[in-house]
């Protein structure tokens, strides 16, 4: 809510990441504590819809404010309630099944970020094409890793990310968000192609 009140477009993105951490933080207390109940699995995602679907496609406006603008945020924010109502009605599965709101978040964020700090020229149907493929990508059949695995610390995908984000970090830091969370979506495209070979 703050992201989305306080109207400004860097502290929002920022806001957005700290929201990040503090969903993965809950997820990893719920199971480290083994407390789970069906209240609290419908508040986590009524959550992240705000924080990871209604925050950023606010912020994506604030900035472009324009008709296509709103079209494509409606499409953003209808996404990740589609998406997020869908996770809420399947077992528990290891990966996701389409991009996860907080991944997508982070992209739209990332974009953000660059495009209010860097002064980065960018062709104009690249903001539109950054929003609508994003929110594509949180309802396709695909699988995304998630932080749930048992060898997690060997999984190469997540090293992968890992160092892209710090390699961002040390070289452009307001590219490290779009970075790290492209390049998840990029590995778990590439793995999920390369099971399907």
């Amino acid at each position: 809510m703050l992201a989305i009140l306080l109207g400004n477009a860097v502290l929002g993105a920022y806001l957005i990441l700290i929201a990040m951490i503090l969903d993965l933080a809950d997820g990893l207390a719920a199971r480290a504590l083994n407390v789970k109940s069906e209240l609290g699995k419908q508040l986590d995602s009524l959550a992240d819809l705000i924080s990871f679907g209604v925050a950023p496609a606010y912020l994506y406006y604030h900035i472009f404010n324009d008709t296509e603008a709103l079209l494509a945020c409606l499409f953003y924010v209808l996404s990740a309630l589609f998406r997020l109502g869908k996770f809420n009605t399947l077992d528990y599965m290891k990966d996701f099944n389409g991009l996860p709101t907080p991944a997508a978040a982070g992209i739209v964020s990332g974009y953000i970020l660059i495009y209010t700090q860097d002064n980065v020229i960018t062709p104009g149907w690249l903001p539109m094409l950054a929003i609508i493929l994003t929110a594509i990508c949180m309802n396709i059949r695909m699988s995304f890793f998630s932080l749930k695995g048992e060898s997690l610390t060997r999984d190469w995908k997540l090293w992968f990310v890992i160092l892209s984000t710090l390699a961002a970090l040390i070289l452009n830091p307001s590219f490290a968000l779009i970075v790290c969370f492209g390049s998840y979506l990029v590995v778990s495209f590439v793995s999920g192609v390369a099971r399907n070979v």
